[in-house]
């Protein structure tokens, strides 16, 4: 006999979400978490993009309120060489929407989010489910998945009580417990990231002056950073895979990010002292992993959900805790909770935001691969990052080495010059990311090319658009022999 319709494990946001929704679909349901309320083994913070905004406007009208909370509206991103010199400082336009209500039009694209701390963020969400009816245990550790005839029944918790379910929702994090004493896996078998960061406390009013409302990314020949500011602190993180050859200590990696002048300067100028050096795992998958099993569902991290672009994993949670909870409503109700039963799970996130997020997942994490985490190759990458930002409008007007079209000839030539030798680099991990643009956006570049033309002018729309794809069929099946004997 079950005790619960619903188990969850984990009370972070992916756990606590999937209990709420749990509860408002009249579930019985308990979550647990490990440590005596949930956040207080966690704080590190956390980034909340504009499609919360779109997805969970329960939470950020509420983050206004929380004691770490920064309005975070553009990325402003450093880059420095070699000899730790900052050459570029480059920002994404602001938002300038009051970002209190998602309109589903163009005035959502961008960034119009909030920074807070997971140890404000993480009991609020868990509130919310148990205000909506959900049982919370706290201290309480899960050891292990009941299973039975290849089916998981319920959960084991330290002290040896047994807990019965008619669905599990593991949201255990990326080290999964639930996952492994299940049998779905022993192993990530890689693909996993190692992330250490550096809490710094600051001045919050030089804070304010200093950066207002923009997280700052560096890059350079070391593996990227970013930093990620709230009131009156901020963070200061880096990652690397976890694989055989890598020897650098975690704390080495953020060691040469705080050694750049212009970030010993910032810290000067803010007041900031580290206060907690924090180290913890992440899945950055090519594609997340098999996200069910009889009687159970994955969420967040457990199933490898966080973006394959930049690692953010918090809305991945939650969406992801949402749609396992909806797809226990439908199973319990039609009375089966196989594997094949809950494949729907798995089926429904594909479909989702989520999966989109995830269709070009092995092209992201290449990417990454062969740039940021490739020192080497990040020394040359900077030197060609550095030569196309000074084809920039204001970097050719306020270039006085000469007359201004001369220099702008001088930057295109040593541009052309430096190309040959990356010209790999983009085709191979570059151009797969076209095939992410649409048929209708593709034809309207197309179209906007055609005017330059003088010949294609006098074509129809439709033969143009024709004939340009025979084109490009011809061109990659030519390609697609030479790169294969190369």
């Amino acid at each position: 006999m079950k005790d619960y319709d619903v188990v969850v494990v984990g009370a972070g946001p992916g756990g606590s979400y999937a209990a709420k929704t749990a509860a408002e679909l009249g579930l019985k349901t308990v979550f647990f978490e490990r440590g005596s309320a949930p956040g207080v083994k966690n704080s590190s913070g956390c980034g909340l993009g504009t499609r919360w905004w779109r997805d969970f406007p329960e939470i950020m009208s509420k983050l206004p309120e929380m004691p770490s909370y920064r309005k975070a509206d553009m990325i402003v991103i450093k880059v420095v060489d070699e000899e730790n010199r900052l050459r570029l400082v480059y920002g994404t336009s602001g938002s300038d929407r009051d970002a209190s209500v998602w309109t589903g039009g163009d005035l959502d694209r961008g960034m119009a989010g909030a920074a807070v701390y997971r140890k404000e963020l993480d009991p609020f969400i868990a509130g919310l489910a148990v205000r909506a009816g959900a049982e919370l245990r706290t201290s309480t550790l899960v050891t292990a998945a009941l299973v039975e005839d290849r089916v998981v029944r319920g959960v084991k918790t330290e002290k040896g009580e047994e807990i019965r379910a008619g669905v599990v929702i593991a949201a255990d994090g990326a080290m999964s417990t639930m996952a492994r004493t299940s049998g779905m896996r022993n192993r990530w078998g890689g693909g996993c990231t190692l992330v250490p960061q550096v809490d710094f406390g600051c001045d919050g009013e030089k804070l304010d002056q200093a950066v207002g409302s923009a997280e700052w990314c560096w890059f350079g020949p070391f593996n990227g950073a970013y930093q990620m500011h709230f009131r009156e602190s901020f963070h200061l993180g880096a990652g690397q895979w976890l694989r055989p050859d890598w020897d650098t200590r975690p704390a080495d990696v953020i060691r040469q990010v705080m050694a750049i002048p212009a970030f010993r300067d910032f810290c000067k100028l803010v007041g900031a002292e580290p206060r907690e050096f924090q180290s913890h795992m992440l899945p950055w998958l090519k594609e997340p992993v098999k996200s069910y099993t009889g009687g159970m569902m994955l969420v967040g991290d457990a199933a490898g959900f966080p973006c394959p672009l930049d690692a953010e994993g918090v809305w991945h949670a939650c969406y992801s805790g949402r749609i396992a909870a909806q797809t226990a409503a439908w199973a319990l109700e039609r009375g089966g909770v196989s594997e094949r039963a809950l494949a729907e799970y798995e089926r429904r996130w594909k479909a989702s935001p989520l999966g989109l997020e995830h269709l070009f997942g092995k092209e992201f994490v290449e990417l990454w691969d062969h740039s940021i985490f490739d020192p080497e190759l990040m020394k040359g990458l900077i030197q060609l990052l550095l030569e196309y930002s000074s084809l920039h409008p204001f970097a050719i007007l306020f270039d006085w080495s000469d007359a201004h079209m001369q220099n702008l000839n001088k930057h295109i030539n040593h541009l052309m010059d430096m190309m040959p030798d990356y010209a790999g680099f983009a085709g191979k991990y570059l151009k797969p990311l076209g095939r992410g643009i649409d048929r209708k956006t593709r034809e309207r570049i197309m179209l906007q090319a055609k005017g330059s033309l003088p010949l294609a002018r006098r074509l129809p729309d439709q033969l143009f658009l024709a004939w340009t794809a025979r084109i490009q069929a011809w061109a990659d099946r030519l390609r697609g022999p030479r790169e294969g004997r190369g």
